[in-house]
């Protein structure tokens, strides 16, 4: 029996955006303001999409049973290293290109990120921050 898992995205998607919030996923421009002076930062503008997440205390992931994710070194990194942890609908967005998440007007840091994605469909994302 095949497993469906584009109906099992569109569930994913529909319960993340129906129990949770929109956050932003941000990555700061690249060009630097001064090019002899990188460590000044940078004056491209952000790039920001914004996706259905639910915010959680790394315990709670733990809780849900996520070990399941894959390499469960890498899991518990996420929740080792984390303030917090949002399950993210993100579709088929590469996590690892944006360094904050934006909620409520707050930054938060990235430091993990996972994804829960069976064959070639990404359902979950999961992402580990700090202040």
């Amino acid at each position: 029996m095949a497993v469906d898992y584009d109906k099992m995205a569109l569930v994913a998607q529909r319960l993340v955006t129906e129990n949770g919030r929109t956050i932003s996923l941000v990555r700061q421009g690249e060009t630097p303001t001064d090019a002899a002076k990188p460590w000044n930062g940078s004056s491209g503008a952000e790039t920001v999409v914004n996706v259905p997440g639910i915010q959680l205390l790394p315990n709670a992931v733990r809780v849900f049973g996520l070990s399941a994710l894959g390499e469960a070194g890498k899991l518990d990194g996420l929740i080792s290293i984390s303030e917090l942890v949002y399950v993210i609908f993100q579709g088929e967005e590469d996590l690892k290109q944006f360094t904050f998440v934006r909620d409520g007007g707050v930054d938060y840091q990235i430091e993990a990120t996972q994804a829960l994605k069976p064959a070639n469909k990404t359902l979950l994302g999961f992402v580990g921050v700090r202040r």
